[in-house]
C-alpha cells in the first residue's frame, strides 16, 4: 500500500486510476472498521466488537484475524472469503481524509495512479469528477456520515457502562497454539440484562439497542472464525476445500447498504 494522495484537478486532471483487483491491501488486517448501516449484513458472517481509541471513545469493528499478520478472510489469491465485504474496503483505492485545515478531501493510494490511457480517468476535461469517481465519492461520503452516527451510538453504550474488555482465545487445532486476541471489547450482557427502564429508554432513543443486540448475536460467528483459523493454518497442505468450506469462503464482492433506513 502506497501513501495517500489528495486528488487535485490541477495535478491530476489527466491522471488515470488502476482498479482494485483484490484485497491484498487488507491481507494483514486483524480488524476492519464497520458502520451501523451494514450491521445486519455483518452479523451472519463476522464477529463484531469494539476497540478503544486514544481519546477513550469506541469504534465498531469486525474481527477478521486472530493475531499475527494474517486476515482470515483473504486467501493467497487476494480474494475475500465471504459473500459480504465490509463497506470500508469496497471503495479502495479511494478514501476521505482530513487536510491541514481539517476539511475532508478525496484521496487515492498513490500506487494506483497511472498514465495508462486504457484506464479510466479520475477527472473529466472540465475538471469535474468522472462518473466512476463521483459515484465512489458519494458512497464514501455516506459511509463517513454513518461512521459519525455509529460513533455516537458507541458513545451511548459506553456512557451506560455496557462496554467491557473482551478476552478471546481461538482454538487453531491440535498442532497449533491457541491464538489470544487483546484489545477488543464487547457488550456486558449481565449489565445489559439488568439495566433500568429509564436507561433502556435512553438507549432506544439514541438508536443503540439494535447495535447492542447485534454485537451479542455476532459472537455466534466465533465458531466460524475458529474454523477459518484451523483451515488456513493447514492451507499449505493444499488439500482441496470441502463443500462446506466452499460455502463458507465465498468470494462474492457484492452488497448494498440502506443508509435511508437509518433516518426513519
Amino acid at each position: 500500500m502506497g501513501a495517500w494522495v489528495a486528488l487535485s484537478r490541477k495535478e491530476h486532471l489527466v491522471s488515470r486510476c488502476r482498479p482494485r483487483e483484490g484485497f491484498e491491501f487488507a491481507a494483514s488486517r486483524q480488524v476492519i472498521p464497520v458502520i451501523l448501516a451494514e450491521v445486519v449484513k455483518l452479523v451472519p458472517h463476522y464477529v463484531t466488537g469494539f476497540v478503544e481509541s486514544d481519546d477513550g471513545s469506541y469504534q465498531l469493528v469486525a474481527l477478521v484475524g486472530v493475531g499475527g499478520h494474517r486476515n482470515l478472510y483473504v486467501n493467497k489469491a487476494s480474494q475475500w472469503l465471504c459473500n459480504y465485504v465490509p463497506a470500508s474496503l469496497r471503495a479502495y483505492p479511494f478514501t476521505l481524509l482530513n487536510d491541514a485545515d481539517g476539511k475532508k478531501v478525496l484521496c487515492v493510494d498513490e500506487d494506483y495512479l497511472s498514465e495508462d490511457e486504457s484506464l479510466p480517468r479520475i477527472f473529466e476535461d472540465d475538471g469535474t469528477l468522472s462518473k466512476g469517481a463521483a459515484d465512489t465519492l458519494e458512497f464514501i461520503t455516506k459511509c463517513e456520515q454513518n461512521r459519525l452516527a455509529t460513533s455516537d451510538v458507541c458513545s451511548a453504550l459506553a456512557g451506560a457502562g455496557l462496554i467491557k474488555p473482551w478476552e478471546i482465545a481461538i482454538d487453531r487445532g491440535e498442532d497449533f497454539e491457541s491464538a489470544k486476541i487483546d484489545g477488543l471489547h464487547r457488550i456486558d450482557e449481565e449489565k445489559f440484562d439488568s439495566i433500568g427502564a429509564d436507561s433502556l429508554l435512553a438507549l432506544r432513543n439514541a438508536g443503540a439497542l439494535g447495535l447492542a443486540y447485534a454485537q451479542i448475536f455476532s459472537t455466534a460467528q466465533m465458531e466460524q472464525l475458529t474454523q477459518r483459523a484451523k483451515y488456513l493454518a493447514n492451507e499449505s497442505s493444499k488439500v482441496p476445500p470441502s463443500s462446506s468450506l466452499e460455502n463458507l469462503f465465498s468470494s462474492d464482492d457484492s452488497g448494498s447498504l440502506n443508509f435511508d433506513a437509518l433516518d426513519s
